[in-house]
């Protein structure tokens, strides 16, 4: 079952009895010390300044956000909604959904689970208690899909396909050094969520599962902050000022500029993103891919070069496995011989298909 958590500013909390930002509300599998840690980490709102004393709180762009921690992901959204029970000062709420490690992997290998989760609630009333229901599963609203092939996003978001490429090679080298990806766009603050949303859906959909399952995002931030677990970090155009050490040690996509910031990012042809690519929009194709893959031994699963490797036919067949399955795993995990005898088969099947 999935947890939920509400957290935001009223008269009391879970775990303070005076007034100020506390958990209001949770499910009764989370542990105190997981939300205290992790989850309340996770819940900030910054509202952009040239929305100040805009009253249509819809008008304000809200925070979707993913997070692997542990054997966990949090899915989440944090928003502007107003005057506080004081009727003086703002705030904003966060409602989280955390899955368990026996579901995780549906939502890694589905990733519109996570971009198009839903449901979430702007505002709780404290007096009906502290204790949430477990949900079954998450709602979805794919209503953001509106990017379709992908040109349209590269159009939408003043993208193209080798900063789109150049992205790809970050998200390895982001999760296997924990350094961020600022992505800064050039959409008004009522286009933020869709856009960010668009680059997503492209972006997860060529990713290896194990890239995946280290990745996280948030698809609005007002200004760069460095949080745990959050990998890519969508900003409005002008939110960096100056390219400051801390963000210099990540990487900057500032696509109002069209100007990037890309520190050892290599310029090499890589075979296996020459192959996403040319099938960007046969999604069941680059699942199956994705199945085969990461079912086969590999040294460095977070090392982009490792998958060039199945483009390569292997000089010597040490064993054949069968693709009839594509869910199943190639290889024992847990065997120590190499792969190599399995790349022929994978180098026939995506030649043949």
């Amino acid at each position: 079952m999935i947890e939920q958590h509400y957290y935001t500013r009223d008269r009391k909390g879970v775990f303070s009895e005076t007034p100020g930002y506390d958990t209001v509300a949770k499910s009764s599998g989370l542990e105190n010390e997981f939300i205290i840690n992790t989850l309340q980490n996770l819940c900030f709102y910054e509202a952009p300044a040239q929305l100040a004393g805009e009253e249509d709180i819809l008008k304000y762009p809200v925070a979707l956000f993913c997070a692997n921690t542990g054997n966990k992901m949090i899915i989440g959204q944090s928003a502007f909604v107003g005057k506080d029970y004081t009727g003086q000062r703002n705030r904003y709420f966060t409602h989280s959904y955390i899955i368990p490690e026996e579901e995780r992997e549906n939502y890694i290998e589905n990733p519109e689970k996570i971009i198009y989760a839903s449901g979430f609630i702007r505002d709780y009333d404290i007096e009906e208690g502290n204790t949430l229901e477990q949900i079954s599963k998450i709602p979805l609203n794919s209503q953001d899909d509106c990017f379709n092939p992908i040109e349209d996003m590269f159009s939408a978001a003043n993208m193209n396909r080798e900063v789109f490429e150049d992205l790809i090679k970050a998200c390895f080298k982001s999760v296997k050094y924990c350094r961020k990806i600022y992505i800064v766009l050039d959409v008004d603050y009522s286009h933020i969520n869709s856009t960010s949303k668009g680059i997503l859906k492209y972006l997860y959909r060529v990713l290896p599962f194990e890239v995946r399952r280290n990745l996280g995002f948030i698809t609005y931030m007002k200004e760069p902050k460095i949080k745990d677990s959050i990998n890519i970090i969508f900003l409005a155009r002008g939110s960096i000022k100056r390219l400051s050490t801390e963000i210099k040690a990540g990487y900057v996509f500032d696509l109002s500029k069209e100007d990037s910031y890309l520190d050892d990012i290599d310029h090499e042809k890589h075979e296996f993103i020459e192959f996403i690519m040319d099938n960007i929009e046969n999604i069941e194709k680059l699942k199956k891919f994705f199945y085969m893959v990461d079912g086969a031994l590999l040294e460095d699963r977070l090392n982009i070069c490792e998958y060039d490797g199945f483009f390569k036919e292997p000089i010597q067949e040490e064993k054949e496995a069968s693709l009839e399955n594509p869910t199943m795993p190639l290889v024992n995990k847990n065997s120590n011989f190499s792969f190599k005898g399995i790349l022929k088969k994978i180098f026939a099947f995506l030649k043949n298909k």
